[in-house]
């Protein structure tokens, strides 16, 4: 179920830095730092002696020492140094991931090093333009991934998870939804009337009367997801796009970087920009607020999702989408598994010495 030729979201930048972090990533164990240039630094966390996290043991210099033996590591996982000898025998070194900075996340490349093109991070670049009318969180999520992938594909759920915030009853029963397929990407677009605003759009976007409402979902395999929100008033044309700053309207995007820890748990690291015209200093606060509130509305949903599929006789054939009841707002899901599946079948067809 994981994807590993791609480019992960570890964390933010500024969560790393001269010092040994240890994170565990599509179930391997990883240890990330900084050298005191402040490049970033990731490595298998296990000494290729005895197995002892490396992340246990301290930093010299740019150089990682074991906490054990005291062998020593470079940046590229070599051991360079054992205590007690001259020599250091061949095979000696511990895995290296790709690892830079962009768009405020630290990236990583779970795969073939060699395929490690830079050209392939996702495109958060709103994150550069929104300057400080930023608000991010970090979250440890007992669910698998795709659970959460599911939750930002259809958005009809806000109606009644987000009922205080982000949602009205029109998101679900008054919504036109169109998927669509754009490349390695699936667009699902959804677009509400002349409707009441849910609370946070009428709070924050000053509407006095009913507005029309547009959404955007994007997904990239296999779990980049970026959320545009639009509104505007109810006589003014609504948009299909996602480019909601420039219609003059009011509303804001969700950039989510996912990176799966194991089968049952997902890191999430999620940003909500807003254009600094929009939002004054004094209503991001109340906004970062209400942004924490939903996305942990929906940390206890997935939870208690993943103990339901945990508790099903039929194992992993639970996660078929096929096996369970589908509706309408199904289709950018079934989308977005179908793009998934198709990457996984061709990296697994992939010769082993591309694949590794």
């Amino acid at each position: 179920m994981f994807l590993r030729n791609c480019w992960y979201a570890a964390g933010f930048s500024d969560d790393f830095g001269h010092a040994l972090t240890a994170r565990t990533f599509l179930g391997e164990a990883v240890v990330i730092y900084r050298t005191e240039k402040g490049a970033p630094i990731a490595l298998e966390d296990r000494c290729a002696h005895r197995r002892l996290p490396l992340s246990m043991g301290r930093l010299d210099g740019d150089r990682v020492e074991c906490a054990y033996h005291g062998l020593v590591y470079d940046h590229s996982g070599a051991c360079i140094k054992i205590p007690g000898q001259t020599s250091v025998p061949q095979g000696a070194r511990v895995r290296a991931y790709p690892v830079l900075d962009r768009h405020t996340y630290l990236w990583i490349w779970m795969g073939n090093p060699r395929l490690a093109d830079p050209a392939l991070i996702p495109d958060f670049s709103a994150i550069d333009t929104a300057g400080e009318r930023t608000s991010r969180i970090r979250l440890h999520l007992r669910c698998n991934y795709l659970l959460t992938v599911d939750n930002l594909l259809d958005l009809s759920h806000l109606a009644y998870v987000h009922a205080t915030t982000t949602g009205s009853p029109a998101l679900a029963e008054e919504a036109v939804v169109k998927v669509v397929r754009v490349g390695d990407a699936v667009l699902i677009k959804r677009w509400q009337r002349n409707i009441d605003p849910s609370p946070t759009f009428q709070q924050f976007g000053g509407f006095k009367g009913r507005v029309n409402l547009w959404q955007v979902s994007e997904y990239r395999a296999p779990c980049y997801i970026r959320v545009s929100y639009g509104s505007c008033d109810a006589d003014v044309p609504v948009h299909e796009d996602d480019d909601i700053w420039s219609h003059g309207a009011w509303g804001f995007k969700v950039l989510h970087g996912l990176i799966p820890e194991t089968e049952r748990t997902t890191h999430q690291f999620r940003t909500v920009t807003i254009h600094p015209s929009q939002a004054s200093a004094a209503a991001i606060a109340e906004f970062k607020r209400q942004c924490d509130l939903i996305i942990n509305e929906d940390r206890e949903v997935f939870a208690i999702q993943q103990e339901a599929l945990d508790a099903d006789p039929r194992g992993l054939s639970a996660w078929d989408l096929r096996s369970t009841a589908t509706i309408g707002a199904d289709q950018g899901l079934i989308q977005a598994r179908r793009l998934l599946r198709q990457r996984l079948d061709a990296e697994t067809a992939l010769p082993a010495a591309a694949s590794a």
